[in-house]
């Protein structure tokens, strides 16, 4: 079975969770299943190994505003010209927000992954209404979601029939990654990893790690991990809370030195109000930190009774969990080894196989466009 990738993804990420996990599929594809990624130009980290694609880079050390756009009008030039051979059995695009491809795609089974449900549920955040979303899923053969809780968003938004939609969940490797620049951290803090825009309930944790400082633990240091430098507005939140001395923040950091932090935190803060997976949650597990986690969305979903929870909306709640986390070590050292036994339910060998079969089950389905 060939199957060929659309690779926007590819040329709009230089990395992040959207472009791994198509490497990942890439990486486990297993004997028989031949794969075409028709990338021309791209300065995606994990294509540097070139083991899947000869294409070249664009200054990758260099910020050119723009730059996307070059990859991208070539990318989708390579991608047309493999479209027109047909020399395929099924097209995966790597986003949700292209449809040009469809014209040339006749007869041939389409699938797509939606990670989430975001710009459906929280649109105010976002310029673009949906519609490309909804073209692709009404002409999908098969949808993956990557959660039973993203599978029912998608059943509730989108009119697509239930049939049509399976669940493949990530997978997750643990690596040793080799030695690099070490980032100079507290002795203890409570990390937060990721953009901080408003459904990530970033002001929540701002608003208990004020709490908690004042309840005696003074020593103890918030860090932020990705997402860019704090904006005027969140810096006039962390000091309003009486943290902005105690606040630490990496506005990019390596898959090594995120791995570090993970390692050296006394927990993980996860106070989003919606994720469509939660990827973290399989990084801090792997890590072996124990993770503190909003009880909504698909958290309960990934990570059970491996993860410790509360109301995303009573930043008092999270401020009680997070002192009982730090002051009781057994809690501790029970969560981490639940999350090194629930991470490895996650695997990407095994998502991949999944991933074969919604495909497998694609070329078998009577197309959706037909009905």
């Amino acid at each position: 079975m060939k199957v060929l990738y659309e690779p926007t993804t590819f040329s709009i990420q230089d990395f992040g969770g959207v472009s791994r996990y198509f490497h990942e599929l890439l990486n486990h594809a297993g004997p028989g299943l031949s794969c075409q990624l028709p990338v021309v130009l791209s300065n995606n980290l994990y294509l540097r190994d070139r083991q899947h694609t000869d294409h070249f880079e664009f200054f990758p050390r260099l910020a050119i505003p723009g730059s996307w756009r070059l990859m991208y009008h070539l990318n989708r030039r390579a991608t047309l010209q493999a479209l027109r051979r047909q020399n395929f059995d099924v097209l995966h695009p790597t986003t949700n927000d292209q449809t040009y491809f469809l014209d040339l795609l006749g007869d041939k089974p389409l699938v797509i992954t939606i990670h989430d449900m975001i710009p459906a549920l929280f649109g105010q955040h976002y310029q673009q209404p949906a519609t490309a979303l909804e073209v692709l899923a009404r002409r999908a053969d098969r949808i993956i979601t990557v959660s039973e809780n993203t599978r029912a968003d998608v059943l509730r938004l989108l009119d697509v029939p239930a049939e049509r939609v399976s669940v493949v969940h990530h997978g997750h490797s643990v690596r040793d990654y080799p030695a690099g620049p070490a980032l100079r951290v507290p002795a203890h803090y409570v990390l937060f990893v990721g953009n901080r825009r408003a459904y990530k309930n970033f002001a929540c944790l701002v608003e208990a790690f004020g709490q908690l400082v004042r309840h005696g633990f003074g020593e103890l240091r918030l860090v932020c991990a990705g997402g860019g430098p704090f904006t005027p507005e969140e810096q006039e939140l962390l000091h309003g809370a009486g943290i902005g001395q105690r606040t630490q923040q990496f506005s990019a950091v390596s898959d090594a030195q995120l791995a570090g932090l993970y390692r050296g935190a006394q927990a993980f803060v996860f106070p989003s109000r919606y994720e469509g997976f939660g990827f973290p949650i399989l990084e801090a597990f792997g890590q072996r930190c124990p993770v503190l986690l909003s009880d909504t969305s698909c958290f309960p979903e990934i990570a059970q009774d491996a993860g410790l929870y509360f109301d995303p909306n009573d930043p008092a709640e999270l401020q009680n969990q997070l002192e009982r986390l730090l002051r009781d070590q057994e809690l501790r050292h029970t969560l981490v080894q639940r999350g090194v036994a629930r991470v490895a339910d996650f695997t990407w060998p095994r998502a991949a196989t999944r991933t074969r079969q919604v495909y497998e089950e694609a070329r078998q389905t009577v197309p959706a466009y037909s009905l």
